[in-house]
């Protein structure tokens, strides 16, 4: 019962309805801002909606520990969860977890083609066969891209939705639709869909940039700073 409210209130349909499903089905996506803005948080969002719709995930970070991450989700739960019974909450968590697999690495540790090996070793193993694969805190620069090229070949091969997170500088956000119109056409050929996260006053606008090139976002979606969920603001 819980789990199909989750899913009928799930913040992330907003987006799926207005980027006709791009968010989802194969995706290869990106959710781009300066740091400190929420893009993890972001992506824990989009991994929670697919845990709950019994997608299983796996969340790569590059830096930070595991316990934190699991904090990051622990907190997105609650907030999505907090209007209903605590012990329903918890035998939840419970049950989304054994579907998320952790994986942390080192900056300098990190390589594709290491990452492709473990994912293989984790399917041909029986060990956990993911869905959606999160990638945060890859450092992101023109070198890399041949390999993510080759990574999206790979996660095609096995049905996989993946999302990086992708940092920008603060002199990148001077003018956020101009430099995020030259970023997109820069990388259109790799990414699907990118989201923009962009603080303006007290909240956090969603922006996103997709193949189709009607990139005026209909609807005024935000991040609610108190509780980084996706939200869409009354006020047009």
């Amino acid at each position: 019962m819980l789990k199909k409210k989750l899913i009928l209130s799930d913040p992330l349909k907003f987006l799926v309805q207005e980027t006709n499903n791009e968010i989802i089905n194969g995706c290869f996506g990106a959710v781009a801002s300066r740091a400190g803005v929420g893009k993890t948080s972001f992506l824990v969002q989009i991994a929670i909606s697919s845990l709950i719709k019994e997608k299983k995930v796996l969340h790569i970070s590059i830096q930070n520990p595991v316990d934190k991450i699991n904090l990051w989700y622990q907190e997105i739960f609650s907030h999505l969860t907090r209007q209903f019974e605590t012990k329903q909450s918890k035998q939840l968590w419970e049950h989304l977890v054994s579907h998320r697999f952790i994986m942390t690495f080192e900056t300098e540790s990190f390589d594709f083609s290491k990452l492709k090996t473990r994912i293989e070793e984790l399917k041909t193993q029986n060990i956990f066969v993911p869905h959606l694969v999160i990638i945060d805190g890859l450092s992101f620069d023109e070198s890399i891209l041949t390999e993510l090229d080759d990574f999206k070949k790979f996660a095609k091969s096995h049905d996989l939705t993946t999302w990086f997170s992708v940092r920008m500088h603060r002199h990148q956000m001077s003018d956020n639709n101009e430099m995020m119109e030259q970023i997109y056409g820069q990388l259109s050929d790799l990414f699907n869909i990118i989201i923009q996260l962009v603080p303006e006053k007290e909240q956090i606008q969603i922006k996103w940039f997709t193949r189709v090139k009607d990139i005026n976002n209909h609807r005024n979606l935000f991040l609610d700073p108190a509780t980084m969920l996706i939200k869409e603001n009354p006020a047009r």
